[in-house]
This record gives C-alpha cells, sequence and structure tokens, in this order.
C-alpha cells in the first residue's frame, strides 16, 4: 500500500517538505514498506549513531585551530615574517607605474636622435639600447619598506576604528 508524503511527515515527526526532499534524494514512493525501510536507513540510523557530544567536540577543535591560526599569523605580521597583502598591492601598484611611465618616456628620450638617423639598424640599435638602460634602472630600484608599512598601519588603525568622525558636542554658542 502506498503512504501518501503528509501521512510519513506527520508519522515520523517531519515538515511535509523535509519528505519532499528525501523523494528528490531518492526515496522509493513505490510502496510503504520500500519508503519506511529507506527512512530508517537514510534519515533515522544516522541520527541514532552519530555521537552528539563529539560532534560538539570537533567544532571546538576545529575553532580552536582556528584562533590558533589567527593568532600565528598576527604574530608572524608583527615579527615581520608576514608581509601583508595590502603592502604587496601598494609596493607592486607603484612599481608597475614606474616601469608604465618609463616605457612610455622613451620615445620622448630618443626621437630627435631616431629622426637624424638614417639607418634602420642603427634605430634599433638605439632603441634597444635605451630601453635596456631604462629596465636595467628599473631593476635597480628599491622601495623604502618603513615608510610603505607606517602607511599600511595608519590605514589599519583607522579601520579598526568605528568609521564615524567624533562629533564636538560642547556648546560653543555664547547667552
Amino acid at each position: 500500500m502506498k503512504t501518501s508524503l503528509r501521512a510519513l511527515a506527520k508519522q515520523y515527526g517531519y515538515d511535509e517538505s523535509t519528505v519532499r526532499s528525501w523523494v528528490e534524494k531518492g526515496m522509493p514512493t513505490g510502496s510503504d514498506d520500500e519508503s519506511r525501510k529507506w527512512i530508517i536507513d537514510q534519515v533515522l540510523k544516522p541520527l541514532r549513531n552519530t555521537n552528539t557530544k563529539e560532534r560538539i567536540e570537533q567544532e571546538r577543535l576545529q575553532k580552536l585551530t582556528a584562533e590558533r591560526q589567527l593568532a600565528e599569523l598576527e604574530l608572524d605580521e608583527k615579527l615581520k615574517t608576514v608581509v601583508s597583502s595590502q603592502y604587496v598591492e601598494q609596493v607592486l601598484t607603484e612599481y608597475l607605474f614606474q616601469i608604465k611611465t618609463s616605457i612610455r618616456a622613451i620615445p620622448s628620450k630618443v626621437y630627435l636622435e631616431l629622426f637624424a638617423m638614417s639607418d634602420a639598424k642603427d634605430m634599433r640599435d638605439k632603441l634597444k639600447e635605451e630601453i635596456d638602460s631604462t629596465l636595467y634602472q628599473l631593476g635597480s630600484m628599491e622601495f623604502e619598506l618603513p615608510e610603505d608599512m607606517e602607511i599600511l598601519n595608519e590605514q589599519y588603525e583607522q579601520d579598526k576604528g568605528d568609521g564615524n568622525p567624533t562629533k564636538d558636542t560642547t556648546d560653543n554658542s555664547a547667552t
């Protein structure tokens, strides 16, 4: 005999939508016995076999592990063994801007010399020489870490605040 989803939901104390989701997961709807066997095997037995205390301990362990990892990361950042991604982004942005600016400036530096040349090989060699010189200069660029880190620390301190500017609540009106 076939039992309705509503009757199964009522018998097992679940919402009808939950029983519908069981059907989507493969619960047979043909006969009453098959449906009940599937519910026992797939729903009730796993609930009986679950040790709630063990699950709570596992969740606590995961939480403690995450907190420990966060504390280690903060310590590494303070010890300067880890660099923040904001700092890396800032330095790379500045460096790439310098590359772009330097490469774009090459034609302005050598256009008169190139215009005076008549041989294509000489033009190519002059451009190659200027490009190599520019790349060498860019390769020897160094960014000052303390200044950049000070900027990031200031930004971090601002972000830690509530973000609301403080209001002057004193009464400055004269009576």
